[in-house]
């Protein structure tokens, strides 16, 4: 009998997994049938049920009508020969029946990988995608016709991708195929071809030729595997218990506004004087000795820091301490490096996290022509203002805020402008999101004031009379700038950041270099109490 065309979502599981009972949840509440030759079905009762808003919209004026909804859901787990002696169980589920396997079980990014080796590389319809730069957001991106990787604007260092859906060129796939942890097909498949489209789904998934077009598509992914995070937690934890804390820290996890910032509380008593930063040598002498002992990620979880407002003194932000950790772990045998940011875990390609490392060192190493004095102020604004005063060759322009078109609304120019052209851009140490968007401010401001005269006219107004630009409507040589990001730090040690803030300001940085300006990064020491292994 020919095969009749069917939509079908396909699963692998791991290879740990072999048994049934660990595949699915509830293995011995559902009933099953065996298959012949292809595998065995597992399947729940299916009831009939009044959907909730007939009661609760329509309040009793549908009651003689016969309105009812059905929750099918069934699973076929086949296991198949991918090799001469290699098995791989496969899950194909119907209805509801993906939400019957047991989290964890199957492989993250079969259906991904599988996508992209069976897709046309210009027949990209659809992706979704995490950007990682100043604020991470998930977005979801669908074009109007077939395109390339290029159409959706894609930055392959800092956009996990985590779907595809494309055009395929294999004919047994289908014409449209779309990955992400499972594989969706609408193809000429049925119970009677099933395992020969499973063999082929495998031997698609395992090639890499995928890496011609999309080899950078593993350099970012989200961590999934609830065992690999439960290991990575434990890891976290003894890098805390037994002091390893060069890639462990605490940083603020959000953009602030430091003028009313009075400080941070570990704990919620009334009296407890707040911190001026969130550190984790602090927040773990908050903790009683029994916790301190006993630390697990539980705790971290439920524990609150909570910022303070200096106008109100009340608090005005909250964050599970888990949430402002930052771990960074090397796994040499799997050539990974897995990073703890904003309460989630990734995984990063140990290729990619060395040449990104190593990028920043070098950067970070090169210096700087620009001196800046030590932090010991209440915000960066009191710090901004106050050397501008001390310095006749320093103009501040915090907080100075020019309105300008073109999407890019309120804009900051910088924060200290030197007399011989050295545009400085300050900012407290924080978490990926907050550097990050310390660096994409300093693209924006720098290619407003290179390309647009109307955005140096509205600079000049704010400007000190000895440091206004004698003429606006000239392009101004950006050789003769040097752009300078400063960062406020209470450690002892070498400026470090978050990974994804270093693959940030290396964009940052290659893009200003390619507008003709010199950049550079600076730490600003910061008066501090105990501060082992902050960052």
């Amino acid at each position: 009998m020919k095969a009749s065309t069917n939509h079908v979502s396909i699963y692998l599981i791991k290879q740990e997994f072999t048994g049934h009972d660990e595949i699915l949840k509830d293995h011995t509440s559902l009933k099953s049938k065996d298959i012949p030759n292809v595998g065995t079905l597992y399947y729940g009762d299916s009831a009939s049920f009044e959907p909730s808003w007939v009661g609760k919209f329509f309040h009793g004026q549908l009651k003689d009508m016969k309105i009812f909804s059905a929750s099918a859901k069934a699973i076929l787990l086949i296991e198949v020969s991918v090799a001469k002696s290699k098995k791989r169980i496969f899950a194909v589920p119907f209805g509801y029946g993906w939400s019957m396997l047991a989290p964890g079980t199957c492989e993250e990014r079969f259906g991904l990988k599988t996508t992209l080796n069976v897709i046309e590389s210009d027949g990209l319809r659809k992706i979704d995608k995490k950007n990682m730069s100043s604020v991470p957001k998930d977005t979801s991106e669908q074009l109007s016709r077939a395109g390339i990787v290029a159409d959706f604007g894609i930055d392959i260092e800092q956009d996990l991708i985590s779907a595809v859906t494309g055009a395929t060129k294999r004919q047994e796939f289908g014409r449209t195929v779309t990955g992400k942890d499972a594989l969706s097909v609408s193809t000429k498949v049925d119970v009677s071809s099933i395992v020969e489209f499973l063999k082929k789904c495998y031997e698609r998934y395992t090639s890499d030729d995928y890496r011609k077009e999309f080899a950078w598509i593993d350099q970012i992914s989200d961590v999934k595997n609830p065992k690999l995070i439960e290991e990575l937690d434990a890891k976290l934890i003894d890098n805390i218990k037994t002091g390893n804390l060069d890639k462990t820290w605490m940083a603020v996890p959000d953009i602030l506004d430091w003028e009313d910032v009075a400080g941070f509380k570990y704990t919620g008593k009334q009296k407890e004087e707040p911190v001026d930063d969130i550190r984790l040598p602090e927040f773990l002498s908050s903790l009683s000795n029994d916790l301190r002992d006993k630390l697990a990620v539980g705790v971290l979880k439920g524990r609150d820091i909570r910022c303070i407002s200096v106008s109100s003194e009340q608090e005005i932000h909250h964050w599970k301490a888990y949430e402002c950790l930052y771990c960074e772990i090397a796994d040499d045998a799997k050539k990974k490096t897995y990073l703890l940011s904003n309460g989630k875990w990734y995984e990063i390609e140990k290729e990619f996290a060395e040449q990104t490392n190593k990028s920043y060192r070098a950067f970070r190493d090169s210096g700087s022509s620009v001196n800046l004095p030590g932090y010991s102020h209440k915000d960066e604004n009191d710090y901004n203002t106050k050397t501008a005063k001390a310095d006749a060759a320093l103009c501040c322009m915090d907080r100075k805020i020019i309105t300008h078109g073109g999407g890019y609304s309120k804009i900051e120019f910088c924060d200290l402008l030197t007399a011989d052209k050295k545009i400085i851009h300050v900012k407290q140490y924080g978490g990926s999101s907050v550097l990050s968007h310390l660096f994409a401010q300093g693209v924006v401001s720098g290619e407003l004031y290179l390309a647009d005269k109307e955005f140096r006219d509205k600079v000049n107004k704010l400007l000190a009379k000895t440091h206004k630009l004698p003429d606006t409507t000239a392009k101004p040589k950006s050789e003769e700038y040097e752009i300078v990001f400063a960062i406020i730090s209470g450690s002892d040690k070498a400026l470090d950041i978050p990974f994804f803030s270093k693959v940030s300001l290396r964009n940052a940085v290659r893009r200003l270099r390619t507008y003709g300006y010199n950049v550079s990064l600076v730490k600003v020491s910061k008066a501090k109490k105990n501060d082992n292994g902050t960052k």
